[in-house]
């Protein structure tokens, strides 16, 4: 499925940064402590989500695809639970910390606002925006599916400010990206996607990087707002986490006594049997 990009010329731009230097000390040291409050119950979150046993526990575990760590060279059940565990932490924490990002950048950000879905006024227009973490976080099958959803929302704020008559623009946003990338695009599939035809033509704002930082917030990346991370308070984070790995290989070698198995990987295909 291939996807054909026009980007306009007059937003076709990277953008180049200054340092902030008409802000006064003060509101930047607001910011920067309404972000560091974020992070903290970002702590709290995880803390509470190693030490909640339906969050995570062997049979989520034993969920993922076992034969892929097999084929990575994990030869032991004690060894794919280690593996497993950062699989699921990664994944769950991905979630959170984009909600983290987005709540920071609408508390810190003029005229933005975090309802679930993130919008900010800019240029006169509103601007209905789809935040991502990273670029990676989509792929061609399912990225199409995010711009119809981006499109609908679009399409749902036009239908209610239509009173106002105030433009509505959509805006695909990336927090962490090397490139600082600002413009415009236009979707449009390739000629065999018949199942993305109802999106072609859709327009909206690509931003990612520091062009996205620097379009809502006046810093140049997360780093230029979280400038000292040993103020983030972890709390029992790292406890919380270690508690966890501890109990999932206990929950691990107690299944496999029960069940008279050995500690291979085999076995553990043999439990997936069993659990699920």
């Amino acid at each position: 499925m291939e996807e054909k990009m026009i980007v306009s010329s007059e937003a076709g731009v990277r953008v180049g940064f200054e340092a902030l230097s008409g802000e006064a000390q003060e509101g930047v040291d607001v910011r920067r402590a309404t972000a560091y409050r974020f992070l903290d119950e970002f702590a709290a979150k995880r803390t509470a989500y190693y030490r909640d046993p339906s969050k995570l526990n062997l049979k989520k575990l034993l969920a993922k695809d076992i034969i892929m760590f097999a084929a990575r060279g994990v030869t032991s059940a004690e060894e794919f639970v280690t593996e497993a565990f950062h699989a699921c932490e990664s994944s769950s924490e991905e979630t959170v910390i984009g909600s983290t990002w987005q709540a920071v950048v609408a508390a810190i950000s003029s005229d933005t606002l975090d309802t679930g879905d993130m919008m900010t006024v800019r240029d006169g227009a509103l601007y209905v925006c789809e935040l991502k973490s990273q670029t990676n976080t989509t792929n061609s099958s399912s990225f199409p599916q995010e711009l119809r959803e981006l499109k609908d929302k679009c399409e749902a704020q036009r239908r209610f400010r239509r009173a106002s008559n105030q433009e509505v623009r959509a805006a695909f946003c990336v927090l962490r990206d090397k490139k600082a990338v600002d413009e415009v695009r236009t979707y449009e599939p390739s000629e065999r996607d018949m199942a993305n035809r109802d999106i072609a033509g859709f327009q909206y704002r690509y931003l990612t990087g520091a062009a996205f930082w620097q379009w809502l917030t006046g810093y140049d990346s997360v780093e230029g707002l979280i400038d000292d991370v040993t103020l983030v308070q972890t709390g029992d984070v790292r406890a919380a986490r270690e508690e966890c790995l501890a109990r999932l290989q206990e929950e691990m070698r107690a299944a496999l006594a029960e069940h008279g198995l050995d500690g291979s990987m085999n076995s553990v295909v043999a439990l997936k049997r069993l659990f699920l």
